[in-house]
């Protein structure tokens, strides 16, 4: 060395006294074991301590090389990589500086600088990539290490060889650079990476606190009803949400932003169990049914206007909370109406049924419901004034069908209500079949239709599609039509080995689910001619079941139980199906004419870990845009596109 080199040299990284011992180049720093490359020294093959060397290389020699690269491992703090190499190298032979990766000490001063030069001109004329890759030919690095080293080099800042940390310059700076580090300025460069160190420790752990789950951003699930409401910004639907906090396990009340996802505001937890069995919203504020309590929320904070305690809680199933004319209704398990102020909560009126109707209907203003209210066991709607539940009239609806007999209505029965033509149209459940259309201010009989056919619309409710002057509807493995003016009956079509249901009429073509009863169960999308109904068209679903009633899939979807939505939107059929294996929604857009898919894209459901997950809620439609809840998140998908407007955080 030469005799203008200080004889204590300090550690670069914690300033410590390093043990130079005027040989190796190599220093390991016996405090922070960083390790330097000594200026003006060249890195000659020295072997380390002779006696552990041998013993390693005898381990190797004898074919137990894990042990020899443990031991080595543990004797010189190296990487799993580096300890291989070098017990490779020691057992052919060669000699091996422990520190410095076997491929590097196999080099030459000359050679490293000749490297360290090839790389400064690859980096001067732009080939950044070029230039990693010759520093990890050379040095044996990862890619994490080459490149940190390239950034240092391109920056003018000193690096060692083959490792990630920043250390005093190799040989090719002057020796003084590090002789003449003094401890103080060495402890500072301690301190400073100490700070760095802290400050991306401190910015790992607020990103993971400001994260949902974390102590001051709850992970908040959607667990139970939702449904879409107009913006506050007026363009996408805000999602409206009761959410599940698994931390406090308690329920509450969420409103999305429905064009970023973000909540707007959420609510204090909900009383009792928490549990929602029903949403709506009106007058500003949005209602929720939880247990036996009714509580409406201030759509634009979220503060609780007011809560009322209801009999029971809401009836199963069936539409069961309704705003309508200032009131919040209610049915509720106990058989009874509610009607609540919708501003204070106060009760406003109070029906007792005698019959059992779930839903809750509105047709000229005022609120239907069947129950007994002349004969014993005899169903009649009762058209109800929402603010006072006064009774403005009652339509008993019958078809005799012989001398001695006729069908009678239940809440159950297939109805429609066109206010545009005054009328109601009434479906029996009976044999024969019978479909009447009655006077919606008298109930008078405009017409009435019997078919040779028994109705049947059981297990399944009444299914059915008014469109135009027509109503179509199914009986079983039968597609019938019914002219809404004169009451002429038409069977479209007849299959014993297929149901089906009508979905639209989009172009003259009338689109009808059709699942087949017989062997393996699969669903089609038919596209009929409806008039005629002449087949036009099929689509094949397969085993994909359909998230919409009838005969909804539930459960999970899984590889080989994909499951799918429809909706129409801009003149064509959309239709998504989620898969799983991978987890993604495939969108289709159809010409409702032909059938032909015009367009398709595949969606990645990024958020849904598992080879299968919980069948989708679907919250709505709006404008081709599909709003669902998928296990912790609630979606808007843009269907013709593909892109997610968004997913909630």
């Amino acid at each position: 060395m030469s005799e203008n080199l200080p004889k204590t040299l300090n550690c670069p990284a914690c300033g410590a006294p390093l043990d130079f011992d005027g040989r190796s180049a190599i220093v390991r720093c016996k405090f922070c074991h960083n390790v330097s490359l000594v200026p003006g020294v060249l890195p000659t093959p020295v072997a380390a301590p002779g006696q552990s060397l041998d013993e390693i290389r005898r381990l190797a020699e004898s074919g137990n090389m894990l042990e020899a690269v443990r031991m080595y491992r543990e004797m010189f703090e190296t990487g799993l990589k580096e300890a291989k190499d070098a017990v490779e190298a020691l057992q052919a032979g060669r000699l091996v500086e422990p520190g410095v990766p076997a491929a590097a000490a196999a080099r030459t001063q000359a050679d490293l600088e000749a490297v360290l030069s090839e790389v400064r001109e690859l980096l001067a004329s732009g080939d950044k990539i070029a230039a990693i890759k010759r520093y990890r030919e050379t040095w044996d690095v990862s890619l994490a290490r080459a490149k940190y080293a390239i950034e240092q080099i391109e920056a003018g800042q000193p690096f060692q060889p083959g490792d990630d940390r920043v250390v005093q310059p190799d040989a090719v700076i002057p020796a003084v650079a590090v002789a003449t580090i003094p401890a103080a300025s060495g402890a500072w460069l301690g301190c400073a990476i100490t700070g760095v160190i802290l400050l991306f420790v401190g910015g790992i752990l607020a990103f993971v606190l400001s994260q949902p789950g974390g102590p001051f951003v709850p992970l908040l699930i959607p667990n139970g009803p939702a449904l879409l409401l107009p913006a506050q910004t007026g363009a996408a639907m805000d999602v409206a949400a009761v959410f599940y906090d698994p931390n406090a396990e308690t329920r509450l009340l969420g409103l999305l932003d429905g064009s970023e996802g973000r909540m707007l505001w959420r609510s204090e937890p909900m009383p009792g169990d928490g549990y929602g069995d029903g949403l709506a919203a009106g007058d500003g504020l949005l209602y929720a049914a939880n247990g036996s309590a009714l509580l409406a929320y201030r759509l634009e904070d979220g503060s609780l206007a007011w809560q009322s305690s209801m009999p029971d809680r809401l009836s199963y199933g069936g539409d069961n909370l309704l705003v309508a004319g200032g009131r919040v209704l209610t049915s509720n398990l106990d058989q009874s109406v509610q009607a609540y102020d919708t501003l204070t909560g106060t009760l406003a009126w109070s029906l007792r049924l005698s019959g059992y109707d779930r839903n809750l209907r509105m047709a000229d203003g005022l609120v239907v419901i069947f129950d007994y209210a002349g004969e014993p066991y005899t169903y009649s709607m009762l058209f109800l004034d929402p603010a006072d539940g006064g009774v403005e009239r009652i339509i008993t609806p019958a078809c005799p069908y012989s001398e001695y007999s006729s069908a009678t209505a239940d809440p159950d029965t297939g109805l429609f209500f066109d206010e545009a033509e005054n009328a109601i149209f009434i479906f029996f459940d009976s044999s024969p079949g019978c479909v009447q259309r009655l006077d919606l201010s008298t109930g008078d009989v405009v017409w009435q239709t019997l078919d040779e056919d028994w109705y049947s619309f059981s297990p399944y409710g009444f299914n059915g599609l008014m469109a135009g002057s027509r109503i179509y509807f199914a009986n079983t493995n039968e597609l019938l039509a019914v002219d809404t003016a004169s009451g002429g009956l038409q069977t479209l079509l007849s299959d014993s080995d297929y149901e089906f249901v009508p979905l639209a009429v989009m172009d003259e073509t009338l689109i009808v689910r059709a699942r087949r009863t017989r062997g393996t169960e699969r669903f089609e999308l038919w596209g009929l001619d409806p008039v005629s109904g002449a087949l036009l068209w099929q689509l094949d679903l397969g085993v994909s079941g359909p998230l919409d009633p009838p005969d909804e899939t539930s459960g999970l979807v899984d590889e080989d139980e994909p499951a799918w939505t429809w909706a129409e939107a801009g003149g064509n059929l959309l239709l998504v199906e989620f898969q799983a294996g991978p987890n993604q929604a495939l969108a289709r857009t159809l010409d409702p004419a032909t059938g032909v898919v015009l367009a398709g894209t595949t969606s990645a459901l990024t958020k849904v870990s598992g080879d299968f997950y919980s069948v989708p809620n679907l919250i709505g439609w709006r404008d081709g845009q599909l709003t669902f809840s998928l296990e912790t998140k609630i979606y808007t998908l843009d269907v013709p596109t593909g892109e997610f407007i968004f997913i909630s955080r």
